[in-house]
């Protein structure tokens, strides 16, 4: 028989509203952030017999700021059918490195579940800008009770690295 464990984490959503258009906001970041899917040769997954090739692979195919998308959902192309968000945008984007990803694994497998991240661009109601909504990594990672020093650090890490990738995206 199954039984069920309940944890109570205590999470920090983060709202950045960035002065400029969408579509501006969205060619920052993804200028940032590789895509390996768009090349087949960057696929980390033909890279799995050993941690060197792993590594390489997964090297080739970060961004500047030491990321790579896994996927990206357009709800701005779907949610004007139920009159939701009309004619304003909105992109969901799961990216992440997994070398980043292991050093939080290490501590506890379940930080798989947090990893990698994703944030969500949407096009502000009036138009007047862009807000970026994320869940901040450390909080889902190391947010229960018990989790350890080391954890906590390794996700902290990741925060800091999310902090520079936004900045950037917000530069001008």
């Amino acid at each position: 028989m199954a039984t069920t464990h309940e944890e109570t984490h205590t999470i920090t959503r983060i709202t950045r509203f960035i002065p400029k258009p969408f579509d501006e906001v969205l060619a920052k970041l993804q200028s940032s952030i590789k895509n390996p899917t768009s090349d087949p040769g960057l696929s980390i997954l033909n890279h799995m017999d050993s941690k060197e090739s792993f590594e390489a692979a997964t090297n080739a195919g970060l961004g500047p700021h030491g990321f790579m998308q896994f996927v990206q959902w357009n709800h701005g192309s779907w949610m004007h059918l139920y009159g939701v968000h009309e004619g304003k945008q909105s992109t969901r984007i799961v990216f992440g490195n997994p070398q980043i990803a292991i050093t939080m694994l290490r501590h506890d497998v379940s930080a798989g579940l947090f990893a990698p991240v994703e944030a969500l661009v949407v096009e502000r109601a009036d138009g007047r800008g862009t807000d970026v909504i994320q869940i901040k990594p450390s909080t889902l990672v190391a947010g229960r009770e018990g989790a350890t020093k080391e954890l906590r650090d390794a996700a902290e890490v990741l925060d800091g690295k999310l902090e520079k990738l936004w900045a950037f995206v917000a530069s001008e």
